[in-house]
């Protein structure tokens, strides 16, 4: 019994270790790495780049869900993608789409 235990604890911190050396290699690529957590399931976005958020401004002129939809699809990393496909999945995740599009806001000064 002792030995399970311990084989699955081995087992989990292999995947914590490969989690994390995947999440380091997105970062460096990326930038900003996003996890979404829900159900016990991991989904893993990026940043969007302008080229995504322009493309998805065209789409959301005729379907404005599509927006969230295309940014979602084209930002994703890793993670269960079949759950982007769950309804109340994407409903939570349109909800915080703003954190995902951060912008950096500073100051303009009239010199």
């Amino acid at each position: 019994m002792e030995k399970k235990a311990n084989a699955a604890a081995e087992a989990s911190a292999e995947r914590t270790a490969v989690e994390s050396r995947q999440i380091e290699e997105w970062k460096r690529k990326h930038g900003k790495v996003f996890c979404y957590e829900v159900e016990g399931e991991k989904l893993y976005f990026r940043q969007p780049d302008r080229k995504t958020l322009a493309a998805a401004g065209v789409i959301a002129k005729n379907d404005p869900m599509k927006y969230n939809e295309f940014v979602l699809k084209n930002s994703f990393l890793g993670g269960n993608a079949e759950l982007l496909e769950d309804n109340s999945v994407f409903y939570g995740l349109s909800q915080i789409m703003d954190e995902l599009v951060a912008a950096k806001v500073g100051e303009l000064k009239n010199l």
